[in-house]
């Protein structure tokens, strides 16, 4: 499981000093990729305050599309990303198609959840920040220093380490992939015919997945995994 260090549990009110950097070093690139321009450009600013306007170069883009071509022609130090842009991609989709194209690339999520499997997953999938678009552009320069400093960081208003108990976690691998099938509109017997599995075997598993989940019906599956940010598992 990811480590998530004590500075993301208390984060000072305002942003502390960040990392110095020297002078003979290149500026660090980093791209914002957000569709609201008053963040972009509230983000553009604090980082040349935070890190020297000399020492940091910023671009930004304001769809999937348009960061994944930027991507395939600039290397990049960081990414401040918003999960639900304009495009083809969105949420843990678009982080793994980010780091298909730059696998080394430092992450760190700006988007307006708070729930704490989407962080989860987009931790455990590659980034290495989460910050909730509630908390402010101040906990995005924590998050970057902290990055910066090779540390991860998760919004002090998301507890993340718990998603580990959360129901969801508690199914089997073969339960919880009966569940994601039943919420793409399979029937059993199809399940059972793709995992090849029994069909005994495939209902034992939803019978005991929804008795975990506390569901009663397949209609309920859908918006459970919406208000627990597990959509982007359906495929």
């Amino acid at each position: 499981m990811t480590r998530y260090d004590d500075q993301a549990a208390n984060p000072p009110s305002s942003p502390s000093p960040g990392p110095k950097l020297s002078t003979n070093q290149n500026p660090i690139k980093v791209l914002i990729a957000d569709d609201h321009p008053i963040i972009v450009v509230a983000l553009t600013e604090m980082l040349g305050s935070a890190l020297g306007s000399g020492n940091v170069v910023v671009d930004s883009v304001s769809d999937g599309d348009g960061l994944l071509r930027h991507l395939e022609t600039e290397q990049l130090d960081y990414l401040i990303l918003d999960l639900y842009m304009p495009g083809r991609f969105k949420s843990i989709a678009l982080v793994q198609e980010i780091l298909a194209k730059q696998p080394n690339l430092q992450i760190i999520v700006y988007t307006g959840s708070e729930l704490p499997c989407l962080a989860l997953s987009a931790l455990e999938i590659g980034a290495q920040g989460f910050v909730s678009k509630s908390s402010g552009p101040r906990t995005v320069i924590e998050a970057i220093f902290a990055v910066m400093l090779g540390k991860n960081f998760v919004d002090p208003a998301i507890d993340v380490v718990s998603a580990k108990s959360h129901p969801w976690y508690q199914l089997t691998t073969g339960e919880q992939a009966v569940v994601l099938a039943l919420a793409r509109g399979e029937n059993l017997q199809a399940i059972a015919i793709d995992s090849s599995r029994s069909y005994k075997t495939v209902t034992t598993h939803k019978y005991n997945a929804m008795r975990k989940l506390g569901l009663r019906s397949n209609d309920e599956i859908g918006r459970y995994l919406e208000r627990n940010g597990l959509t982007h598992l359906i495929g």
